[in-house]
């Protein structure tokens, strides 16, 4: 009779042990289960959110400005704004993100009354610190650089020869990712 009492306690240890084994992976299970739970449920808030609050600044900043009017030597060149992220100030491009720029200078001209002359066009940025100099010799200009520039730059056109331009287009693009800009609120 002992060795049937103690072959049932036996029986109901291992039955108990079994339980609990049981029990603890379920306790696993559902705590497994609340924690896949929570984080759907946050991915959903945050793509939520980023649905109903789309970014209001551009991923990229750039601007193509045009001449419009015959040039004066040694003066800026009107520009105007054609299209893009940037705008046009004062006869020149204002930088508001630090980065490495593409500068395009494209278009046709005519030097006004005087054959075989070269002419020199410049794209600034600060105060005389050239970043595209030109001789055009030829009618055609189509011209590419990188250049860097920070905060405050500001970017114009200059000619030291009376000219005729068409379809000239000066174009800026950010190439580096916006580390550093200002906001709107803070231009003014």
């Amino acid at each position: 009779m002992e060795g049937m009492l103690e072959m049932e306690a036996q029986r109901l240890e291992e039955q108990l042990e079994l339980e609990r084994r049981q029990v603890r992976r379920n306790r696993l299970q559902l705590v497994s289960a609340v924690a896949q739970w929570i984080v759907l449920l946050s991915c959903l808030v945050y793509l939520g959110l980023g649905f109903l609050h789309p970014p209001t600044t551009p991923k990229s900043q750039w601007i193509e400005v045009a001449v419009r009017d015959n040039v004066s030597k040694e003066k800026r060149i009107n520009i105007s704004w054609n299209r893009g992220t940037m705008n046009v100030s004062n006869l020149s491009i204002p930088i508001y993100c630090d980065g490495f720029y593409l500068v395009s200078l494209k278009g046709a001209i005519k030097t006004m009354g005087q054959k075989n002359v070269s002419l020199s066009l410049n794209v600034y940025k600060r105060s005389q610190d050239s970043i595209l100099g030109v001789k055009v010799t030829e009618e055609v200009v189509d011209l590419v650089t990188v250049s860097e520039m920070r905060y405050k730059d500001e970017v114009y056109l200059e000619a030291y020869i009376d000219a005729k331009y068409k379809d000239l287009t000066l174009g800026l693009f950010l190439l580096t990712p916006r580390s550093y800009c200002v906001d709107d609120m803070d231009k003014m």
